[in-house]
């Protein structure tokens, strides 16, 4: 659209100098480019004011034009983005789906702060449908790697605020402005995904109960500080805890889990992957 709109723009001006040109023939070359100049110069006002509500018909109506912006605009942001569309068109047409009725009915810009948790809602509700699934058959390393990443993530967002961290700990929603540090959190969660999705095999199942709960047991065993009987009952009633409340354990949760050996950290990360 970008560039199409200078073509116009550009045969708007050439047009109109041209008329211009044809209607003041006989006059002074001096005043017929006075003229032309003008009306280059009005022509190429009113097509850059006019410009902002062309785009904002053509994003209203044409699906394509619209994606178009949207995803531009995600890709600037995250890049990873696009090696996330490359391993299935279906995720990149299931996330446009969700986001498009969205930032139509709402009329708000991706950075606009207002308009965040609904783009996020969408984009988590893609990751579980389409991406999650595969995911979590990924190989034992990957998976892990994948949920290495969770500890560094929290870390950053709870740079922003304890709020940050505790909503995306349990909701897996990021709902801050754009930072840098959370940002690129968030990118390597997502590689780290993706290379799971790319090693993913039917022969990787998921853990018994058994086996998830004994691999909790021993990560509880690693944590530190130790947890006591006043954080597992937190534990229980956690969504009630307060923000920081809810950091802080999933913060020592995680950090615990990292210790553990590659099989047991990867059957709580591959559930954890198919809970979404």
């Amino acid at each position: 659209m970008n560039n199409l709109y200078a073509v116009i723009t550009a045969l708007g001006i050439g047009v109109a100098v041209a008329l211009v040109a044809q209607f003041t023939k006989g006059t002074s070359t001096a005043r017929r480019l006075v003229f032309g100049f003008v009306v280059a110069l009005l022509v190429g006002t009113g097509f850059t004011v006019g410009r902002p509500e062309v785009e904002k018909f053509a994003f209203d109506r044409s699906d394509d034009y619209a994606w178009s912006v949207v995803r531009g605009r995600m890709v600037t942001q995250d890049p990873v983005l696009l090696d996330v569309f490359a391993l299935d068109p279906a995720i990149e047409a299931d996330l446009r789906q969700g986001l498009l009725p969205i930032l139509r009915e709402q009329h708000g810009e991706m950075n606009d702060p207002a308009m965040l948790q609904a783009v996020s809602k969408a984009a988590a509700a893609t990751f579980r449908g389409k991406i999650m699934p595969v995911a979590q058959l990924g190989s034992d390393d990957a998976v892990a790697a994948w949920g290495d990443r969770t500890v560094p993530t929290l870390q950053a967002l709870r740079s922003v605020s304890d709020e940050a961290c505790a909503d995306y700990a349990m909701t897996g929603v990021n709902r801050t402005s754009p930072n840098l540090r959370v940002d690129a959190a968030l990118s390597a969660r997502q590689r780290a995904m993706i290379a799971a999705y790319k090693s993913s095999n039917p022969a990787n199942k998921l853990p018994s109960g058994e086996e998830l709960g004994a691999a909790y047991e021993h990560a509880r065993a690693l944590a530190t500080p130790p947890f006591e009987d006043a954080d597992m009952a937190a534990f229980r009633d956690l969504r009630d805890q307060p923000k920081a409340r809810q950091c802080e354990l999933m913060l020592r949760l995680f950090t615990a889990i990292d210790r553990l050996p590659l099989a047991e950290k990867a059957a709580i990360y591959r559930t954890i992957m198919a809970n979404g």
